[in-house]
């Protein structure tokens, strides 16, 4: 009988045994830690992540196999925010959910440009540790301008989602990310020197064709491998989700383009197909919010480093001015939104909870920006504050004037009847 010999765990742990085990552990503790303190569960899994970290007690590090898996997670985030986007409140209110999309992405991106000149001029961002200081200040830019629905089911709950400052708020959603996605991708190229005519053409001409041709084609591909009559397994029509994700993540990749904008095209692409509490939707969601998308998070804890608080003060500066000029942004979008739409102080804010908080495309934003080396250490921690802050602002907003739009609707609806 052959023995192996025991591996003995050195640290940071290199076997994948120890390293899922490990995930799979902080998976479980996250949600049990979360519930008594009432914090989002996010935020714990990026604390434990960074504890465990390689600036903590080095239990992990962003080894191969944790890359893998960060890498999956990426994907089926954006899987999941293409699927999940209320397509029906951008047809609904059109024009005003373009024209709060566009300022919603405009205007935090030129604030988070001026933020990162400023901090470049004084020296809080050190332009030596940055591969070009202008792709440092666009991808700042980009980092200001995204933002995660983090409280819509807030709205859900205190039954306003049919309300019009909400539906454009959800709405611009989709342009403010697609804008966001379509920036990023053009400092990618930039950063990596591969940016030229030829890639004009792919941008211009094949993603365009390559999203029409999703467009057409998943649909009709889709109502064969759900259609009830056809009887496919589930198992089989979740494999089918998974392959169409990485066929169009490896299409996109074929045209210089990140994988992640393939993702989220998929998920834009399989949005009318998947009822959104269909029993495939559940499985899909399931899969990505107990494995893939945690795990994600905790890779971005891992690489976090907050010791550089203590040991580089001006990185406290940093913070404040990333989160201050990011809340500030966004709260100028919706109160610009509110005065041409005559919404009134609620309305504002309401909007304002809705696209103040951010996490899973941010993360995916700075990630990028630190494997590329255009944001620095500093940078790369203040993101986390600035994620964390904004987490926790963004819900306790939406509830205070959630509930008195809610009180307005009531007042009114007695009023319509008499």
């Amino acid at each position: 009988m052959l023995a192996l010999p025991a591996k003995d765990p050195v640290l940071p742990l290199q076997d994948p045994v120890y390293i899922f085990g490990v995930l799979l552990l902080i998976l479980l503790v996250a949600p049990l830690l979360a519930k008594p303190f009432k914090l989002p569960v996010l935020i714990v899994l990026l604390v434990l992540g960074c504890l465990l970290g390689s600036n903590g007690l080095g239990v992990l590090t962003r080894g191969p196999q944790l890359i893998f898996l960060e890498k999956a997670g990426l994907l089926y985030i954006m899987l999941l925010a293409g699927m999940q986007m209320d397509l029906s409140n951008l047809r609904r209110l059109g024009l005003r959910s373009l024209f709060f999309g566009l300022l919603n992405f405009g205007l935090p991106f030129i604030v988070g440009m001026i933020c990162a000149q400023g901090m470049l001029k004084i020296g809080l961002i050190d332009a030596s540790a940055t591969q070009s200081t202008f792709l440092t200040v666009a991808i700042m830019g980009i980092l200001f301008s995204p933002h995660t629905l983090l409280a819509y089911p807030i709205m859900i709950r205190l039954g306003i989602v049919q309300r019009e400052p909400v539906g454009v708020a959800v709405g611009g959603t989709v342009l403010t990310s697609l804008l966001t996605l379509v920036g990023l991708t053009l400092v990618q190229a930039s950063a990596k020197g591969q940016v030229s005519a030829e890639l004009w053409l792919k941008l211009g001409i094949g993603l365009p064709l390559l999203i029409a041709l999703c467009f057409w084609g998943i649909p009709k591909l889709a109502q064969q491998f759900f259609n009830p009559k056809a009887d496919i397994p589930l198992s089989l029509q979740f494999i089918f989700v998974l392959t169409t994700l990485f066929a169009i993540a490896s299409a996109t990749l074929g045209l210089g383009v990140d994988s992640i904008v393939g993702a989220f095209i998929a998920g834009l692409a399989l949005n009318q197909s998947i009822p959104l509490h269909s029993d495939l939707m559940n499985r899909i969601d399931f899969v990505g919010n107990s494995l893939f998308i945690p795990i994600f998070i905790v890779s971005v804890g891992v690489l976090a480093n907050p010791k550089i608080f203590v040991t580089a003060p001006g990185s406290l500066g940093v913070a404040a001015i990333i989160i201050s000029g990011a809340v500030l942004a966004k709260f100028a979008a919706a109160w610009i939104a509110g005065q041409s739409f005559k919404y009134n102080w609620n309305e504002v804010m309401t909007i304002c909870s809705l696209t103040m908080s951010r996490a899973a495309l941010v993360l995916v934003i700075v990630t990028s920006g630190k494997d590329l080396k255009l944001v620095d250490e500093p940078v790369f921690n203040a993101v986390i504050a600035y994620i964390v802050v904004t987490c926790f602002l963004g819900p306790i907003l939406a509830e205070w004037f959630g509930q008195r739009v809610a009180a307005q609707e009531s007042e009114l609806k007695p009023m319509a009847q008499g």
